[in-house]
């Protein structure tokens, strides 16, 4: 279905519109590094309880309906941090919008409902990434120049806003209709949405309990490592880059323009190069993705050239997509068909999980030792992955 290329690819230029200015935004506004760290972590903390009742709930209403609603909350959010006078509507804006945050769970959900083989599966997810990489690069260079305009945060929060609701429209007319039977009859006896949702986020964790984690361990242990070393990194970078080499606006977008082109680069060359990529294991390309990982790191923290550094952080642009399709492939394969929902709904839950200790934690710390110095903490995380993986018997199927 070519429409979900174009929902894949809306939702990561929304995000990617967002990333890019967000510390600069907060630091307009008299914010600290931990005033930054405290409002995503607790966005983070929302997504984490939400993410697992969206999941749960999409399985017996329908995923349609709740993917426009929470595309919805996200537009909501924009709105507010555009015209947010002080951070406390910033945060008000950020933790309704981080409603919006399942968006990607939920097309991922539905790439499973659409296509039923697991070649079918792999051969989407590996045709989007471009699409994506190619998002993420629009998104970071238009947020970029447009904050230097006047009025210019509020700009880019209205096109996040606008981007929002374009992929409300597309999702809501253009999805077919999965709705579940079942509802109107029974419309009286339904429970509160409150009560509805405490009850799925109770059903998540009893499901979380009945996964075989003698099967899943080591792979989860790997995962959460990579997931808290990338957020402690993504946490700081744009810091350093505005504090010590005081890019911001345009320059700040080219910079992420850099990035998503060498993504771009290495997902194309990927598919070009399929046969040599085959012939590792998954477990073996993570390894190497970490092993790159922690070679940028360790530059970034360390460097003081301009150039050098955004050499380092290229390194990083190579990385992902290497580590993005491994970690999707290998947890696919091993997850059974009597729990994948539930594997793969904890497995995406990482992220977020990360996202809520990482950045208020990095900005207490940075605000006492500096940026460069936690970043370079983030090679601890790393190394764990890389030890565990290479030294654990993680099975390919």
């Amino acid at each position: 279905m070519n429409l979900l290329y174009v929902l894949f690819f809306l939702d990561m230029l929304n995000l990617a519109v967002f990333l890019p200015v967000f510390s600069a935004f907060i630091r307009s506004l008299g914010g600290t590094p931990f005033n930054v760290g405290l409002i995503n972590s607790s966005a983070a903390f929302i997504s984490l309880l939400w993410n697992p009742i969206v999941g749960s709930l999409s399985d017996q209403i329908g995923r349609k309906g709740l993917l426009v609603n929470c595309i919805v909350a996200s537009a909501i959010g924009s709105i507010i941090m555009a015209f947010a006078p002080s951070l406390i509507f910033v945060f008000i804006g950020r933790l309704i919008g981080s409603l919006g945050a399942s968006v990607g769970i939920l097309l991922r959900s539905i790439v499973g409902d659409t296509f039923k083989s697991p070649e079918e599966k792999k051969t989407f997810f590996s045709k989007s990434a471009p699409f994506m990489s190619a998002a993420f690069l629009i998104g970071s260079v238009s947020s970029g120049f447009l904050s230097e305009a006047r009025y210019g945060f509020s700009l880019v929060f209205l096109l996040g806003a606008t981007i929002s609701t374009i992929t409300a429209v597309v999702a809501k007319y253009g999805l077919p209709n999965d709705k579940k039977s079942g509802g109107k009859g029974k419309r009286k006896n339904n429970p509160s949405i409150v009560r509805k949702s405490l009850k799925e986020l109770k059903r998540a964790v009893l499901d979380l309990k009945s996964i075989s984690w003698a099967r899943y361990k080591t792979l989860f242990i790997v995962k959460a490592g990579h997931d808290f070393g990338l957020t402690i990194l993504t946490s700081n970078i744009g810091l350093i880059m505005i504090n010590e080499f005081d890019i911001k606006g345009r320059y700040l977008g080219l910079v992420f323009l850099l990035i998503s082109l060498v993504s771009l680069t290495t997902h194309i060359l990927k598919l070009k190069l399929k046969s040599i990529f085959d012939k590792y294991s998954q477990i073996q390309l993570i390894i190497r993705g970490c092993l790159l990982m922690i070679v940028s790191l360790f530059g970034i923290s360390i460097v003081r050239n301009q150039i050098l550094f955004f050499i380092f952080f290229s390194i990083f642009g190579v990385s992902r997509p290497i580590l993005e399709t491994a970690f999707t492939e290998l947890i696919s394969s091993r997850a059974q068909e009597d729990d994948r929902g539930k594997v793969l709904g904890a497995f995406e839950n990482l992220f977020p999980l990360a996202s809520f200790v990482v950045p208020v934690c990095s900005g207490f710390l940075a605000e006492i030792y500096g940026e460069r110095s936690v970043t370079l903490f983030a090679i601890v995380p790393l190394t764990m992955s890389i030890l565990v993986a290479k030294f654990s018997r993680i099975k390919q199927d």
